[in-house]
Parts: structure tokens; sequence; C-alpha cells
């Protein structure tokens, strides 16, 4: 399963908007959505983790969407358009068979509404009247099918607090626990930690094949994606679980918040894709949809430079929807990412398209319209350099006080230029720095 679009209207800050995530044959497989806090990203997401999880799922994760309409006077609208995958089961339709699906909800809010006729007077998700979005609800949507892979993680991910004995079981979950964390923050992502206990207590048990093959496959995928000098060490008999580090075996509540968060996002991910496809010969390349809010959050910047290559590595068939505030990770996802920029005008979030930033340096993507031509600099710098500037254009004409504070400023600029300050005003550095900038606008 892939995602075409995502339609918003009357919906928070987006007045009406669609977004595009994909050709109409071809996914954007991987999705960087930037902008400043408040433009919108963090509520797109959302919405598409409400479509994906379908109409019942939706109503559980957000049972009262209080505060969701931009105006309480009409209600609001969620559409998307999905596609079934190769190995997505279900078949639309006996002669011309149907590949994609797009289907609506409506959102209504606290003053009365009519929805297709019938009087709402508060707030609630409602499901569309349309055979298709019938036959997904018994094909893509349930919790006991297989395929129709979609998951979506929240800004706070992170396994449990506590250094906990974890029983092993495993039960099969619903659908919209995939979409837990982007609307509970508190909700750790513990089930990577059940997953393992569960399959090493099945292999010490019965010497069970099946959870053998897919122990590896997680211990593997999660091991590529942890940093050099991490890899995943053992459960204990006490059902504690340890990686290597330093040299060092220690517990997860040991790993620091940005080695939790890597080991809970990649772990959680091995094992839904398993629970979805369990007859694949390899569940790590099957296709689906992952949603991630906030990737960069307690990531260092060498590690924000690599993981969107690490994850799309890893797992090659998922489309990625990623929101981020570091120009790292928007580089690093690679010159066929598609790049997205939310930004509100007058109350109103907007949503283009920018061009390919990968080539670039971070200078230059905070620079571009990707981030607002956002000055790389400190504000008491920037402000330095362009008193400099002034200084340096208005010449013979500087009063004494100025030719002082030239001086000074002349020694700052001596002192930041060799470690990536400005050019020297006029020289060919600045000329050519100048173009680039004028072809990023």
């Amino acid at each position: 399963m892939w995602v075409e679009e995502l339609q918003i209207r009357n919906i928070k800050c987006f007045d009406d908007v669609t977004i595009k995530l994909g050709k109409p044959r071809q996914p954007y497989r991987w999705v960087t959505l930037l902008g400043e806090n408040g433009g919108g990203k963090s509520i797109a997401l959302q919405a598409l983790g409400l479509l994906l999880a379908g109409p019942e799922g939706a109503q559980k994760l957000l049972p009262r969407p209080v505060a969701w309409l931009r105006s309480e006077d009409e209600y609001g609208t969620l559409r998307g358009r999905i596609h079934q995958g190769d190995n997505d089961p279900g078949q639309h339709g006996t002669g011309k068979v149907t590949r994609a699906f797009g289907y609506t909800y409506f959102v209504t809010g606290s003053k009365p509404v009519s929805v297709r006729n019938r009087q709402y007077t508060e707030p609630a998700i409602v499901e569309s009247v349309e055979k298709r979005l019938s036959w997904l609800r018994q094909n893509a949507f349930t919790s006991t099918g297989g395929g129709w892979f979609a998951v979506g993680y929240g800004a706070f991910r992170r396994l449990t607090r506590s250094s906990q004995v974890i029983v092993p079981s495993l039960e099969q979950p619903a659908r919209f626990t995939n979409f837990s964390t982007q609307f509970d923050e508190d909700q750790p992502l513990s089930a990577f930690e059940r997953w393992m206990v569960y399959l090493d207590y099945r292999v010490a048990k019965d010497q069970d094949h099946t959870a053998r093959r897919q122990y590896d496959l997680g211990v593997a995928a999660i091991n590529k994606v942890l940093p050099d000098g991490v890899r995943f060490d053992q459960v204990t008999p006490h059902g504690r679980i340890c990686f290597i580090t330093n040299g060092m075996s220690v517990a997860t509540i040991a790993l620091s918040d940005g080695y939790r968060s890597v080991l809970a996002l990649a772990g959680d991910l091995v094992w839904r894709l398993i629970q979805a496809f369990p007859n694949s010969d390899d569940p790590l390349h099957e296709e689906g949809v992952v949603l991630i809010d906030e990737l960069d959050i307690h990531l260092h910047p060498v590690w924000q430079r690599q993981i969107a290559q690490w994850l799309q590595e890893q797992f090659p068939g998922l489309q990625f929807i990623v929101a981020t505030h570091s120009p790292l990770i928007a580089a690093g996802a690679g010159d066929t990412a598609q790049t997205v920029r939310f930004r509100l005008r007058d109350g109103r979030a907007e949503v283009e398209a920018v061009p390919n930033v990968s080539a670039l340096s971070v200078d230059r993507i905070l620079q571009s319209e990707a981030f607002g031509a956002v000055s790389p600099y400190s504000p008491a710098t920037q402000a330095k350099i362009d008193r400099y500037d002034h200084l340096v254009v208005k010449g013979a004409r500087r009063s004494r006080d100025e030719e002082c504070e030239w001086t000074q400023l002349s020694l700052f600029m001596d002192e930041a230029r060799p470690f990536g300050g400005p050019p020297e005003p006029g020289s060919l550095e600045a000329k050519i720095d100048q173009v680039l900038r004028s072809r990023l606008q």
C-alpha cells in the first residue's frame, strides 16, 4: 500500500489544501515535511494516520475531535487516495479491477451541522458512504488481515522507562494501535521488547524454527540501523534485553535517549512488518506507509545526517512520510525524495513542493526556500554582519564614530572568516555567493 495524496479542508490551520505524496502510478518513497512550529505538519500526519487506521480505528484514536475545525459553522473533510500493493490481499471489482481507492471522513464540531442529510451536534468523525470504503474496511483495515501495512509514530518515541521484567507474550494488536503514539504522547513503544522476549522464549522452549527466523531477521535489521559500536546482545534469563555499547552489555533502560529513540522506532517497525506479512520471505522488503513526526528528536547531527538513508536501505519498499526541523535529514533523504514546505500566511497553512535540496550544504538549505531563508548565524552575529555590510557600502561617507565601529567589526569579520564566516563584500567569493543565493530563492 502507498498514499498518492491527502486533502484537508476546514481542519485547524488548513482552509483547503491538497498534499501530493506520489504520482498516479508511483509513490514518492520518501516525503520530507518542513515548516515552522504550528505550520500544520503534525496535523497532516495525524490526518493520514486517521485515514490509514480505518473508520473504526479513527474513532478510537480520536473519539472526540475537539477544536479540530477551523470554522465550527461547517464540517471539515479528510480525504485520502491510497494504492493497493502487490502483496496486499483482496480484489475489488470483477471486470476492471480497482487498485486505487479514494475515500473521505467528515469531521464535525460543537455546532450543529448536517452531513449527508444527517444532523450532528457533537465533535465526531463520520465516514462517507462509499462502496470502496466499505470494501476497504473489510479487506484493508481489519486487524486480522495481512498486508495493507501502515504505521504512524508521534514525536515522543521511546521504550518503556522502567526497568521491568517483561512477560513473554505476544497478542495480535488492533490496527489502530499502529498509530497510538501519534495521539497519545505518554504511550511507550514496548511492543519490540515484548516481541523479542516472546521469540527468545519460543526458541528456547520449543526450538521453533519460525520464531528463530523472525528473531534473526529482527536482530539483523536493528543492528544495521544502530550506530557503529552498538549491537544487540541477548535476552537475559530474567526477561531483560541487553545491548553491547562501548564494549559493555547494558539493558535498554541504561541506553541514551538517542539510542532508545532509534531502537524503539526500528524495533517496533520490524515487529509490525513481520506481523503484517507472516509468510513473506523478507518482511523488511514489503510495501507500506510509515508516518514519523519530528524524526530528528534526540538524534545527534551525525545520526540526523544518516537516518533517512539507513531507513530507506533497510526498508526499501516502504513509503516514509516524515516531518522534521533538521536540514541534515532533509538533505540525507536523497535526490529522489519529495520535499514539501508548510507555511502560515494570515493564519492559514499553505503547502508547496520545494526543489531538491540533497546536493546543498546545511547552510545553503537553511538559506533556501525549504527553510524560509533562515540565516545560519545567531541573531547577534547576523546583526554584526549586516551592520558591517552597511558600513562597507557607506565607504567614505562614514562618520568618525562609524569609522571606529567599522574597524572593530572588521576585526570580528577577520576572526570569523577562517571558520566559515561570510566573504568580503565585493570579492569574487561574495559574488558567487550572491548568484547561488539568488538561484535558491
